[in-house]
């Protein structure tokens, strides 16, 4: 195989999506598959990782129960 040919991937905790936006963006440019843990999105935000770049396909799920008043991950 070919060095070219093999696939690039990383895992990026990121500790919100929201303040990390250009790193990802940096990420995304530069491996196949980007891993993103600790994206602290509320389960109505998830749409926000398909945002990020427009080369990217992005799948997501938040931990955090927002049927309760107060709201935990």
């Amino acid at each position: 195989m070919d060095l070219v040919d093999r696939l690039r991937f990383c895992t990026f905790n990121c500790r919100s999506v929201k303040n990390s936006l250009l790193d990802i963006r940096k990420l995304c440019e530069s491996f196949d598959i980007v891993l993103l843990q600790e994206h602290w999105l509320l389960p109505y935000e998830i749409g926000i990782l398909n945002d990020i770049s427009c080369d990217c396909l992005a799948f997501g799920v938040s931990a955090v129960n927002i049927s309760d008043d107060i709201i935990e991950g």
